[in-house]
């Protein structure tokens, strides 16, 4: 027979919660497969694989959509687009900006990667254009142009 004497808890405290953290768009799995990077709007979150906690955030302070974001090949750094034409440069662990600059495509940038040493950056633009900057001079290198359609 069913014991109807129990009684429920009724007040809970918070112990974890699950916030947004991914709106679609680029994913990337840092090379020592400990953190995930997602944009989420304006921000790019960091999660930490083996708990599954967003453990860094870098959000953009123009409020900005991010289209498109690079993790170097030795996880030191990343470089992130908004749609207002800017790339910025982050030391993610500390989530703090060392650099921005104004991309110079004409419509937002959709991608990018960083070749393996980790000096050099290639973004894809809406306008069919291929820039690649040396990003420890600090220079665009080369602006590749021909490309019918968005650059992915």
């Amino acid at each position: 027979m069913a014991n109807t004497n129990l009684r429920f808890k009724t007040n809970y405290a918070v112990s974890s919660k699950i916030e947004p953290f991914y709106k679609g768009g680029k994913v990337q799995i840092s090379n020592d497969e400990q953190y995930i990077f997602c944009t989420c709007g304006s921000r790019v979150n960091i999660l930490e694989i083996s708990t599954g906690k967003i453990v860094h955030c870098v959000e953009h302070d123009d409020q900005e959509d991010i289209t498109s974001f690079a993790v170097s090949s030795d996880d030191e750094m990343l470089v992130t687009a908004s749609r207002a034409l800017l790339l910025k440069q982050w030391d993610w662990r500390r989530a703090s900006c060392t650099r921005s600059w104004r991309a110079i495509h004409t419509v937002p940038v959709a991608s990018m990667t960083f070749d393996s040493s980790s000096t050099l950056l290639a973004t894809g633009g809406c306008d069919g254009t291929i820039k690649l900057w040396d990003v420890v001079k600090q220079y665009c290198t080369h602006n590749l142009k021909g490309s019918s359609g968005v650059v992915q």
